[in-house]
């Protein structure tokens, strides 16, 4: 079992842990607080940095709402940012029993709690936020979409235009696909789908090219929708609905666009971390500098 697959099974077992120590007073030795609409930090330092992430976190909760779907939850999900990985590790350790923890952050839904570190990028914080949102409000998405449609979310470009957010969405993820090498064009999209294995077995890459061929196809947002009403028109799944096609006739579109990701391999992995700029012509030159592809929808 690969040191990844741990960490996420972690993640999904986490609800059956028990409580460890990690009471109001603990919280108390995070002197400092930053409350919004959904979300409430709770930190020891840079007061300013948290104060950007919150402003995006909550912009980031709205977008979902307008564009995705109604992201009900009970709000505030309550945040805990500590300094940097290693102590992400020692409060894994020391008061949630982890023996294998995670390096950027993790959820943990008995306790409604998102834990983080300062510099683990906002790819991190949307990437995990989206699963509980997922388990809430997409009750009937198939296996594969608990990592298709939350890694989805992690990878972006946007900017602020006044107090408002824009975000670009459509892009790969370069260390994922570096992960998935000479295995990219081999991936069987059927076998994917089909999988029923309980979260243990995480191909979150696969599964993640998965939701990008639906963006890719202007399909993403269909399929989400029809999780939520949970309508197939007719269809064996929620894929093929989306699509309006049956498996076969997907079939060589996916290994069409296997072969195409593979063929841009190299100008994919030259993409940056996600970023938000601070005003549209300094995302005009960044996206200029590092030859980021405009991507519409």
């Amino acid at each position: 079992m690969s040191f990844v697959t741990r960490i996420k099974i972690i993640v999904y077992c986490v609800m059956l842990l028990p409580l460890v120590g990690f009471t109001q007073s603990y919280l108390d030795q995070f002197p400092l607080r930053q409350q919004s609409k959904y979300f409430d930090f709770r930190f020891k330092r840079n007061r300013e940095h948290i104060k950007t992430i919150a402003r995006f976190a909550d912009n980031f909760i709205q977008i979902v709402n307008r564009d995705f779907f109604k992201a009900d939850f009970d709000y505030p999900i309550r945040v805990l940012v500590v300094e940097d990985s290693a102590a992400l590790q020692k409060i894994l350790r020391e008061q949630f029993d982890m023996a294998v923890a995670p390096h950027f952050g993790i959820f943990l839904y008995r306790y409604n709690l998102f834990i983080t570190y300062e510099d683990a990028g906002l790819g991190t914080f949307t990437h995990e936020i989206m699963h509980p949102l997922v388990e809430r409000n997409l009750k009937d998405r198939p296996v594969w979409a608990i990592e298709g449609i939350p890694t989805f979310f992690e990878k972006f470009y946007g900017y602020w235009q006044d107090d408002k957010l824009v975000l670009n969405w459509g892009y790969q993820n370069p260390w994922r696909i570096e992960m998935l090498g000479t295995n990219l064009t081999q991936i069987d999209l059927t076998a994917v789908l089909a999988t029923k294995q309980t979260p243990g077995d995480f191909r979150e890459s696969d599964r993640r090219l998965i939701s990008m061929f639906l963006w890719q196809q202007g399909k993403f947002k269909r399929f989400i929708e029809l999780i939520r009403t949970e309508h197939k028109n007719g269809y064996n799944s929620y894929f093929e609905a989306a699509m309006d096609l049956p498996l076969d006739k997907i079939v060589p579109l996916w290994q069409s666009y296997l072969s195409n990701v593979a063929t841009n391999r190299s100008e994919i992995m030259r993409l940056p971390s996600s970023a938000i700029l601070r005003d549209k012509a300094a995302f005009q030159s960044f996206v200029a500098h590092y030859r980021v592809p405009t991507i519409t929808q």
